[in-house]
């Protein structure tokens, strides 16, 4: 039941403070300086609550986005992989909504800032560039863990907005990959490397199991056998553990540069060398560039190498349900893209299985 209570203050001014009190629930209140919408909130506020449409909200009562994203950030950020990134996306939007009520950040407000940000361009060295849809969708992608925090974990609001914004279209992604002369002449750049000898075993580590970068960095002693011919990914990108086989060229590089392993079987694989990078993975960013200078590359990037994988895999024969199993992937969303170099294996399998089935109609006819 709906009680409207007209006030005035010292000043003479009126005002209408609204009480809703049902059954079961603690009381709903509000006040309005118009009459007219006091009677309009009470009607509507107790049709909701009786339909069970009403969010009472008093855990959220004055928080901000900012609010929400410092307790995100405190709280959970922490425990992801991929932080840095996150914390870049929540920054932006801590700058340009930060002030905001968290109950008024609205489908229709983030899609308003969505376009700004791709609108607005950023400075990559000496150049603007666009940021593209995957970059925007990446920023809504950030900001929804906060909102679903807010909503399921907190109770601050009642839905997360963020699952109501339009992603944009992105591309089926990059398929780079190298070709025998470029992987020959990338392997002979990596030869003289002298200062970084280990870097050569790095890129057939990448090229064969389809490691990423961080996963290869991280890997310690203890996650090499060589007796089973296989390393162990402990640190993976979605957080599951993956072995990967050992053969051929990375295998014989991994032996080699097990001669000189530390008996500390937690010591990383590839250690850094300075007083400054004791303890931490081997940064090789700096002779990796000069590799592929070296090795006249273009357009090519380390995680490429993870690419190059999959791509010889595709066209060696290997299904996308096994490239997906061996590069980690959960889904067959993300080796899609390769599915183009695996038509020569379908055809040969088409080949084999018509083959048969004519020979036994041709063995039946005669």
């Amino acid at each position: 039941m709906a009680y409207i209570e007209k006030r005035t203050n010292r000043s003479g001014k009126t005002s209408y403070r609204v009480q809703i009190r049902l059954k079961g629930r603690q009381p709903e209140t509000a006040s309005f300086d118009r009459l007219t919408d006091a009677k309009r909130w009470a009607t509507q506020t107790e049709a909701a609550i009786r339909e069970g449409r009403y969010f009472h909200a008093a855990a959220g009562k004055g928080k901000t986005l900012a609010d929400a994203i410092d307790r995100y950030s405190r709280d959970i950020l922490p425990s992801l992989k991929d932080q840095a990134h996150r914390a870049t996306h929540l920054a932006w939007w801590r700058d340009k909504l930060g002030k905001t009520a968290i109950k008024d950040i609205t489908p229709a407000l983030i899609t308003e800032y969505r376009d700004e940000l791709k609108a607005t361009p950023y400075k990559s060295g000496k150049t603007e560039k666009q940021r593209t849809d995957a970059t925007v969708n990446r920023y809504v992608a950030s900001l929804s863990p906060v909102m679903a925090a807010a909503t399921n974990d907190w109770g601050w609001i009642a839905d997360n907005p963020c699952l109501k914004v339009r992603r944009g279209t992105e591309s089926r992604g990059r398929t780079r990959f190298l070709t025998n002369d470029e992987r020959k002449r990338l392997l002979d750049a990596c030869d003289k490397a002298t200062e970084t000898p280990e870097l050569k075993t790095i890129v057939l580590l990448a090229i064969t199991t389809g490691g990423r970068r961080g996963e290869i960095s991280g890997l310690r002693w203890r996650d090499v056998d060589l007796k089973r011919k296989r390393i162990t990914f402990e640190d993976t990108k979605n957080g599951d553990t993956r072995a990967a086989p050992l053969s051929g060229p990375a295998l014989q590089a991994m032996q080699d540069w097990a001669k000189v392993r530390p008996l500390d079987e937690s010591a990383f694989v590839f250690p850094g060398r300075t007083d400054k990078t004791k303890g931490k993975p081997l940064d090789f960013e700096r002779p990796w560039q000069t590799a592929l200078k070296r090795a006249e590359l273009t357009d090519f990037r380390f995680h490429d190498l993870r690419h190059t994988a999959a791509s010889y895999l595709a066209m060696h024969g290997a299904g996308l349900r096994e490239i997906a199993d061996i590069l980690g992937h959960k889904t067959l969303a993300m080796v899609q893209r390769y599915s183009h170099l695996t038509q020569d294996h379908r055809a040969a399998v088409v080949d084999r299985m018509t083959d048969a089935i004519f020979q036994d109609d041709n063995t039946a006819s005669k």
